[in-house]
């Protein structure tokens, strides 16, 4: 079961996105250079975003502040300023490319190849490129021992799938808003939706911990958890099928 978790894990985060692109590019010779060049971009911004700021940045803030600190003792708050934070760094290249690069002309299918070029990246980072080394040493050792459970593995390949629907939809919507006129709008339900969506599972988590005097069991927590977001990833797609006829093409 572990090895056919970690298949999935591969298969979610790396092989299943790259297939739509190919698809998606295959299908729409018109729109092909945009659709690659956006997928580019997606997998630039969310590498840079990984290494400059998420590791780079929390590093020096780690070494350099009282952010360990902070975190310590204001749990909760640290959760939603990384959030929020998170979200607004993430939508100024996005802004940048569909504004200046683009003059506000990225069709439907464009628009879902940058946010398929975000969210490969993000999930190849999260669990697609440990879940290839831990492959590589199950089949080099046959005792090989992983610390998780197959069980655990696959609610996260699960969880990757609720994120990456609502990450490419939330990329989608703000393309739209801006499309119609209504950056303004675009940028607050972007951000506030991503930052919702990145802060409350920790947020409900943390309640099942002992430091938060365990309020929830975590296997209700988990529960409440992927109810959240898989009604989020419903809303997204939904809102994609309305939207697909209406933008620019």
């Amino acid at each position: 079961m572990i090895v056919a978790a970690l298949v999935c894990s591969i298969l979610v985060s790396l092989v299943i996105p790259l297939i739509i692109w190919a698809i998606l590019t295959k299908r729409n010779k018109e729109e092909r250079k945009g659709i690659i060049v956006l997928f580019v971009l997606g997998v630039l911004f969310y590498s840079g975003m990984q290494f400059g700021i998420k590791q780079l940045g929390l590093e020096y803030l780690f070494n350099n502040t009282n952010l360990q600190k902070f975190m310590n003792e204001h749990y909760v708050s640290y959760l939603f300023l990384v959030a929020l934070a998170g979200a607004i760094l993430a939508i100024i290249p996005e802004l940048i490319i569909i504004i200046f690069v683009f003059k506000k002309k990225v069709t439907f299918k464009q628009a879902i190849s940058l946010g398929l070029g975000y969210i490969t990246a993000e999930s190849m980072f999260l669990i697609g490129y440990q879940g290839i080394m831990l492959l590589v040493n199950c089949i080099k050792e046959n005792n090989y021992n992983i610390n998780s459970t197959a069980e655990a593995l696959f609610l996260s390949e699960f969880e990757r799938i609720l994120l990456s629907i609502t990450g490419v939809g939330l990329i989608v919507c703000l393309t739209y808003f801006i499309e119609e006129k209504m950056t303004i709008w675009g940028i607050v339900i972007k951000v506030v939706c991503q930052t919702l969506v990145a802060f409350l599972p920790g947020f409900i988590i943390a309640f099942s911990t002992s430091d938060m005097l365990e309020v929830f069991d975590r296997g209700f927590a988990l529960v409440i958890v992927y109810i959240i977001l898989s009604a989020v990833a419903v809303c997204a797609a939904a809102f994609m099928n309305s939207v697909k006829w209406k933008m620019w093409d």
